[in-house]
């Protein structure tokens, strides 16, 4: 199967420009890569080899369906009003094996494996979480603009906080 590389190359650039956006904590640039109408989603495990599969009806870790969403999380982040969020982790995202996974209509469907290791200060401590990405990409000029966004988490035992940059 002949693989795109050009194409490849701006999916790979979006996802990594996401990734930085949330380590530098560029807030609004993180939201303007998600629709409007975006889903992110952190499915929990149902048993050890098997996902929740519907997030309206199942548990989920993290369920935000529509940009309002992600903009309330975004308010919190930075409103100071959440004492778990005062004191906000150093994080840095590792993104690798990213691979076309193909179409559905006119979105771009794309994976990719991830670690998140994040510092608290405070508590002089690192947490981590690793697993894999699965994104519906919508065309958007040059590049992409997010369309839904599945995080399965491998190491699925939440340390102390989970949050949309946590991941």
């Amino acid at each position: 199967m002949a693989i795109d590389v050009q194409l490849l190359a701006r999916v790979t650039d979006c996802l990594l420009e996401e990734a930085a956006c949330l380590d530098q904590r560029r807030w609004d640039d993180w939201l303007a890569l998600y629709d409007e109408d975006c889903v992110f989603w952190v499915p929990a495990w149902d048993d050890d080899d098997v996902l929740t599969e519907d997030p309206e009806a199942q548990l989920s870790l993290i369920f935000l369906h529509g940009r309002p969403r992600l903009d309330e999380r975004v308010w919190r982040i930075r409103s100071g009003l959440s004492s778990s969020l005062l004191r906000m982790p150093r994080t840095t995202h590792m993104v690798s094996n990213v691979r076309l996974a193909g179409q559905d209509g006119e979105r771009l469907l794309a994976t990719a494996n991830f670690q998140v290791n994040a510092f608290k200060h405070d508590e002089k401590r690192v947490d981590f979480f690793f697993g894999h990405y699965a994104y519906a990409l919508s065309p958007r000029g040059d590049g992409f603009g997010i369309r839904s966004k599945k995080i399965v988490i491998n190491n699925d035992i939440i340390p102390r906080q989970l949050d949309v940059f946590s991941v």
